[in-house]
């Protein structure tokens, strides 16, 4: 109950998650990933429902400092869900930051919803796996070298391909970023 509570707060406080969520594979083993998932993504619609119907003036003027966020607020009202997917996999933007982005957007809540959960779910299941992962490790014997080296192949995997994304996005965002 702690953890669920912890991750739907954590939608609201702009900080990086991951490292509360490989403490939690840590605590708790992988499988508090569908916890972290579920309540993550309750958080995260009601940040985009705060920002949408109760404080979209005050947030509106706290985004107005960074050109970038209006960038990705016109490229989310353009493309989509597409735009949340990439942003949700591969850039490290903090989520509550994005959570109030999008809730400034035109985007339906149930479009945020679905692909708030699709795409969190990569990262939020490699870093419950890398903290299981790294427990698992220090309090391994050395008996199971192979499975050390599986896991850390499939994390590396990983990995590259949330940077892989992270890059396409930045490309993405430099493209519809207006000439000077």
């Amino acid at each position: 109950m702690a953890v669920c509570l912890v991750f739907m707060l954590m939608a609201f406080v702009v900080f990086p998650r991951t490292p509360l969520i490989c403490a939690a594979g840590a605590a708790f083993g992988w499988k508090v990933a569908v916890i972290i998932l579920f309540s993550g993504t309750i958080g995260s619609i009601l940040a985009f429902l705060t920002s949408r119907y109760v404080a979209s003036n005050w947030i509106r003027k706290k985004l107005e400092r960074k050109p970038t966020f209006d960038l990705v607020a016109r490229a989310v009202d353009e493309e989509g869900w597409r735009i949340i997917a990439l942003m949700r996999m591969g850039v490290p933007l903090p989520g509550a930051i994005q959570n109030y982005l999008f809730g400034l957007t035109k985007i339906d809540v149930v479009t945020y919803s679905i692909s708030t959960f699709i795409f969190t779910a990569p990262q939020v299941f490699l870093y419950s796996f890398l903290g299981a992962t790294g427990r698992a490790s220090l309090l391994n014997d050395g008996s199971s070298g192979l499975h050390l080296i599986i896991s850390l192949s499939a994390i590396l995997l990983i990995m590259s391909i949330i940077a892989l994304i992270a890059w396409r996005v930045r490309v993405l965002l430099m493209r519809r970023a207006p000439l000077a």
